[in-house]
């Protein structure tokens, strides 16, 4: 990949998630990285190719951690536990999660960029719980009802969490997190 087409993802990622999706334009970036939008347009034709990579690249970073804890063999509660801290570096850096960023435009999101939302957060949500249901059964988690409901509790309390706590004080988010934790290992 070259240097400017990694330095228009990352700036591209970082305004997506502290403005969203449709507060930003290729001037913001090409102003940000001293170039001229037609080199934006040369490595992302549309904005709509750029949000789309973005979502790529952030589900591609999720699959290389799962398989880093595979091979590490970490346990269903360190799995979770390295999970959340992405949401609490998140909440630490003021950023809230694509995923948290890009639900609200979802509707105004061009196709290719909500399939591979909507992909993503399948996987994320699948993950999830297999880890809990598999966590239940080795005597790790404690929880009542279907892994995929609390799977869902699980993503969605973090999302709301990095929104929220913009609003209120980010220091907020360590008790959100830690309930969850302590809710599970009942």
């Amino acid at each position: 990949m070259s240097v400017t087409r990694e330095r228009i993802m990352e700036l591209a990622e970082e305004l997506i998630l502290t403005r969203g999706y449709n507060a930003f334009s290729y001037q913001d970036i090409s102003s940000e990285l001293g170039i001229k939008n037609a080199a934006i347009h040369y490595y992302f034709p549309s904005k709509a190719n750029l949000g789309t990579s973005i979502i790529k690249n952030n589900g591609q970073r999720f699959e290389e951690m799962v398989q880093n804890m595979k091979i590490m063999k970490f346990d269903e509660a360190k799995q979770l536990e390295s999970f959340l801290r992405i949401y609490a570096k998140s909440n630490r850096e003021q950023k809230i999660c694509v995923i948290g960023s890009l639900g609200p435009d979802f509707n105004t999101l061009p196709e290719a960029s909500q399939a591979e939302l909507k992909q993503m957060t399948n996987r994320i949500l699948q993950w999830l719980s297999s880890i809990l249901e598999t966590g239940r059964n080795s005597g790790i988690f404690s929880f009542k009802g279907d892994s995929r409901n609390r799977a869902l509790l699980i993503l969605s309390n973090m999302i709301a969490s990095l929104q929220l706590t913009r609003v209120l004080d980010k220091t907020e988010f360590k008790g959100i997190h830690q309930t969850l934790l302590d809710d599970l290992k009942g």
